[in-house]
């Protein structure tokens, strides 16, 4: 059988393609550059790509600076010995960066200017005191020796964005297979009924025929009335047939069109013939809504990986080194800062530890629930991949089997139409017997069309299974 199938579908392939016939690749193709909702969800994959890499901020260098203007004239401690007031503008930045072991350093620079003001009776004794400038330069380091050990905190929600995304991915990529499918299967149906259509069209002319045949002899009293209405019976049935086919060309015409972005009713060239493929492929993994599943189930590893560590104890151990020096000119200050002579110092460990054990045995058991949700889903989904493709399977194994005795029987009605006309010819059978054997070989095609059309759609859907058409 599968012989017979091969065999049809080479001969097809052979065939050249007229000009301006349009094959089901280059259909694809115009979906996938057409189609609207393909082109949002490629702008959404390249986003939820995006989406991936906002955890890996946390390694980059960090810019802050700030500047402030203080007023400060509250009621002093010493009325007669203390600043009245003060007046002073602060300025600052630090370049700070986050390394894979856990280590931060930060490098910072402030500066200010600084103007007191004291009461008249003191000012009066020692004299208008000068605005000064202060300026400083520290660089601290800090260390974690539990939590976020080794950036494990980063790495646990690169994890969760990484798997986040790459489900949001897959499925949007599963989404947007399945329409390229629709597509396929829209090619197929305006394929076949067309090729019905026209079959239909030559069997309405010939038993159009056949009925002024028969209305002859009958007027010749060579044939009953019977005989009449029995013709007029399979014309109206054939009519019928043909104006259903004309329905559901317009109505195939208008998906077909509205997939690949184009209105309902614009005119759609002639379409390659189809082929019966010799074979289903064979089942692969990569199955995108299974990806999915997968993916969520790593987010489900990532979020319990994060409920740990934002429970952990935070234990780190830090050190600042500084220079520093306040003069009455900026330049002079910053210069005379880097001399060293006069530096700060200072080292030091800190411990952070949230108690509520209550609290974190009950989020913990949140995400291994969740955890163990996906892992359900995941064994679900591969179940029913297990029983998509036994399905598929068992379909074209019947489908093979009508095929080819509608392939004979075809054959058989050809032959026999061939036969008859060879009577005909030799005056041994009626102009009405050969145009109801046409009739009779025109419906075998049509069986033939049909089931040809089912094991493209089948051969389609494993394609889609396997996720073969790239919808961009």
């Amino acid at each position: 059988m599968k012989a017979t199938l091969l065999a049809a579908a080479c001969l097809a392939a052979a065939l050249p393609l007229s000009a301006g016939t349009l094959d089901m690749d280059s259909y694809l193709e115009q979906v996938r550059q057409g189609n609207e909702q393909l082109r949002s969800d490629k702008a959404l994959d390249a986003a939820y790509a995006l989406q991936a890499k906002q955890p890996l901020t946390a390694f980059s260098p960090q810019l802050s600076a700030q500047v402030s203007h203080d007023n400060d004239e509250s009621m002093p401690v010493l009325p007669d010995f203390s600043p009245s007031s003060t007046r002073s503008t602060q300025w600052g930045a630090s370049l700070s960066q986050f390394y894979g072991t856990g280590t931060n350093v930060s490098l910072g620079y402030a500066g200010d200017y600084t103007q007191l003001g004291f009461p008249a009776a003191l000012s009066a004794q020692l004299g208008p005191l000068p605005a000064t400038y202060g300026e400083q330069l520290t660089l601290t380091v800090s260390q974690s020796l539990w939590r976020n050990f080794m950036a494990s905190s980063v790495q646990a929600d690169l994890a969760l964005a990484q798997a986040s995304s790459e489900g949001q991915r897959a499925g949007n990529r599963y989404a947007a297979q399945a329409l390229l499918f629709q597509a396929r299967q829209a090619f197929i149906q305006l394929s076949t009924v067309r090729q019905v259509a026209t079959i239909q069209q030559e069997s309405l002319e010939r038993n159009q025929k056949i009925l002024e045949w028969t209305k002859a002899k009958f007027a010749d009293n060579l044939a009953d009335k019977v005989d009449v209405l029995q013709v007029q019976a399979a014309l109206q049935e054939v009519a019928l047939g043909l104006s259903q086919s004309r329905e559901d060309e317009a109505k195939d015409r208008a998906v077909f069109n509205a997939l690949r972005g184009l209105s309902p009713s614009a005119a759609v060239d002639d379409l390659a013939p189809l082929a019966a493929p010799a074979a289903l492929p064979d089942p692969v993994p990569g199955r995108q809504d299974l990806l999915a599943a997968q993916a969520a189930l790593r987010a489900s590893d990532a979020i319990v990986q994060q409920v740990t560590e934002s429970f952990t104890p935070d234990l780190s151990v830090f050190a600042s080194f500084g220079v520093n020096q306040r003069e009455g000119s900026a330049g002079s200050a910053f210069d005379d800062s880097l001399t060293g002579d006069h530096k700060t110092t200072m080292v030091g460990l800190k411990l952070t530890a949230n108690l509520d054990l209550p609290l974190y045995r009950q989020v913990l058991a949140g995400a291994k629930g969740a955890k163990g949700s996906g892992e359900a889903q995941v064994a679900g989904k591969q179940r029913e991949i297990d029983k998509d493709w036994e399905q598929l399977r068992q379909g074209w194994s019947g489908m093979q089997e009508r095929l080819v005795l509608a392939q004979q029987l075809e054959s058989l009605q050809k032959e026999k139409a061939d036969r008859e006309k060879v009577r005909y010819q030799d005056g041994r059978t009626t102009n009405f017997q050969v145009l109801r054997f046409e009739d009779d070989y025109n419906l075998s095609r049509v069986q033939t069309l049909q089931l040809t059309a089912l094991a493209n759609v089948l051969a389609a859907t494993a394609r889609f299974y396997n996720a073969e058409d790239q919808p961009w």
